[in-house]
């Protein structure tokens, strides 16, 4: 079973246009994922302001899913729950609401700001496809993929905003894009499906870091020189090769269990 993924890196803030759109809806993915934060543009002040926001933004997501014909991994979202501030990725698959993903582990800027934590992983199945969704620091915490490995996923979709860092050299990013999504896929034994978005988020610049992932080699990456820029990646994906890869996994796994 072969399956489309595109990685939608996106200009914070800013709604596609008509071009946009029709070229996202052209690459018919059966999943697109947005990036982190995805809708919060230079007049929000804060994560308090762009939750006051939410319903818009869910509408304006939920009808680019019907509008792109696929299951929208969308971003991520601040959402107030009565006092509290969540850093939030809604599904949704044609149109429908699917679930809701709360950011595990928010950096330390975020904690300041108010977003607090949520309190479970979130999996799903779409189209006999088996889907988890993380949002950009909680990747940090591998044992989180060691995790996801005992629950049959097939794709880990991660929005994430990277922060600019001029200084970064190529090889400094390569090295963690292995450390990091490289590792966590081979953990995981699942594909990764990274968004980033670009241009700035706060104030702050960002760059765009987006990638897809397999357990044994990165399948695409964002150019250096396209960092800045919005663009889309995409990649047909071999489910029944991967669950072939994740069954001799296992396997191995009970084999070494077996002899300690």
């Amino acid at each position: 079973m072969l399956i489309k993924v595109a990685a939608v890196q996106g200009r914070m803030g800013v709604p596609f246009t008509l071009e946009e759109k029709l070229h996202i809806f052209k690459q018919r993915a059966d999943f697109v994922c947005l990036p982190e934060y995805c809708l919060i543009d230079g007049s929000q002040a804060d994560f308090s302001r762009a939750a006051m926001v939410i319903k818009e933004n869910l509408d304006y997501l939920r009808a680019l899913s019907f509008e792109f014909d696929t299951c929208l991994i969308a971003g991520s979202v601040a959402e107030a729950d009565g006092d509290a501030v969540y850093n939030s990725s809604y599904i949704f698959n044609r149109g429908d609401f699917v679930g809701r993903y709360r950011k595990l582990s928010p950096v330390d800027g975020e904690l300041r700001s108010g977003i607090l934590p949520g309190d479970k992983l979130y999996m799903t199945k779409i189209d006999d496809v088996r889907i988890a969704v993380l949002i950009c620091a909680d990747a940090l915490n591998q044992s989180l993929f060691e995790t996801i490995f005992k629950h049959d996923v097939d794709i880990i979709f991660i929005p994430t905003t990277s922060p600019y860092k001029p200084a970064e050299r190529k090889s400094e990013k390569h090295r963690r894009d292995k450390e990091i999504y490289l590792s966590g896929s081979r953990k995981a034994a699942a594909y990764i499906v990274k968004t980033c978005g670009v241009g700035k988020l706060f104030s702050r610049p960002l760059q765009g870091r987006s990638l897809i992932a397999s357990p044994w080699d990165f399948i695409k990456r964002v150019p250096e020189y396209a960092e800045q820029e919005p663009t889309v990646l995409t990649a047909l994906l071999d489910i029944g090769e991967l669950r072939e890869f994740k069954k001799k996994a296992r396997q191995s796994e009970n084999h070494v269990n077996s002899l300690s």
